[in-house]
């Protein structure tokens, strides 16, 4: 009869190695998958970033058209509405710019659908979309910065 210590130290090697031969392609293969997923988060947040800087534009420019047309188009704020609330990577402020300038954008778009609901294309017109400027120039500086300061964080991970 083996006592304790001879029947710990009797390990069947081969088995041992079977088994790891099993576990060792699994750790990799999930390492690999963790290494991807981050990457591809990034590039989604760079994505996110790069469209909102294109809403941002698109916004700029109905504004500074919106001086010599009478009918006014809506602003784009459909990036904005779809990602806030993933929105965590970006810091305070400019979370604080882009909610004020896209909630502006919203109202004036509700506003617009409301006068063309009632065929009011001169409340349309009155409509002061100056107040946008400062809110979105902030933006488009926080983003550029933001887009800037993350170039390179593929090759610093």
């Amino acid at each position: 009869m083996q006592t304790f210590k001879e029947q710990a130290v009797d390990f069947d090697w081969e088995d041992i190695l079977s088994n790891i031969s099993y576990v060792i392609p699994i750790i990799i293969f999930l390492l690999i998958n963790v290494f991807f997923k981050k990457q591809q988060e990034q590039q989604n947040r760079k994505n996110v970033v790069r469209s909102l800087l294109s809403d941002i534009k698109h916004n700029q420019n109905l504004m500074e058209a919106a001086a010599y047309q009478r009918q006014k188009k809506k602003f784009k704020t459909g990036t904005w509405r779809k990602n806030k609330a993933k929105m965590d990577y970006v810091s305070p402020d400019l979370y604080s710019a882009l909610s004020d300038a896209f909630g502006i954008a919203e109202e004036f778009n509700r506003e617009i659908d409301a006068a063309k609901k009632q065929r009011m294309a001169s409340y349309i017109a009155s409509l002061d979309t100056e107040r946008m400027r400062k809110p979105l120039e902030r933006c488009q500086q926080g983003l550029e910065l933001w887009v800037l300061e993350n170039k390179d964080q593929k090759k610093a991970d």
